[in-house]
């Protein structure tokens, strides 16, 4: 959005565009989903939560993921998450979304041009559905939205085979 000039095709798997998440996050059961965006905004708190009793609060957030991760799958989080500073920005992210205001984000948001695919998990624990529509102004050139009925937020996980082949048709010279 910011510099669409190093971006010519653009795939997004189970996240929002940023004016449909607002308008969701008016909602309560968006807000119910989303109560760790909150959470997260709090100075200090999260940083201590998250690693205690071997990363249990991000573990967590893994669960509803179908096929189950394997345990040496979780050691592989385990280990990205216990980098220096890796926590910090990970929290970070969710804090720049939610520490201004709607209307200063409404503000800064620019149209998507570069052709979009939206791969969508239909049973994200975190996100509602209705989320995956970015709207057209928005996103002007959206291929699709397709739409795994069997998918969790960890879409890339569950049906990594079909996301896959999903990324390499959108993304293959002869796409479009």
């Amino acid at each position: 959005m910011n510099h669409p000039e190093v971006v010519d095709r653009l795939a997004i798997l189970n996240a929002a565009h940023p004016r449909r998440l607002s308008e969701g996050l008016r909602h309560p059961s968006q807000l119910r989903k989303s109560w760790y965006f909150f959470f997260f905004a709090v100075p200090g708190l999260p940083e201590d939560v998250v690693h205690a009793r071997d990363w249990h609060f991000f573990r967590h957030f893994l669960e509803d993921a179908n096929p189950p991760y394997a345990p040496e799958e979780i050691a592989c989080y385990v280990e990205a998450w216990s980098q220096p500073g890796a926590a910090a920005g990970m929290i970070n992210y969710y804090r720049a979304s939610v520490r201004q205001s709607q209307k200063e984000a409404a503000a800064k948001l620019r149209p998507i041009s570069a052709p979009t695919l939206v791969i969508w998990g239909e049973r994200d624990s975190y996100l509602g559905s209705d989320l995956a529509e970015p709207d057209r102004d928005d996103v002007p050139n959206l291929d699709r939205v397709e739409r795994l009925p069997d998918a969790s937020h960890w879409v890339h996980h569950d049906e990594a085979e079909r996301v896959n082949q999903l990324l390499i048709d959108f993304f293959s010279p002869a796409a479009g």
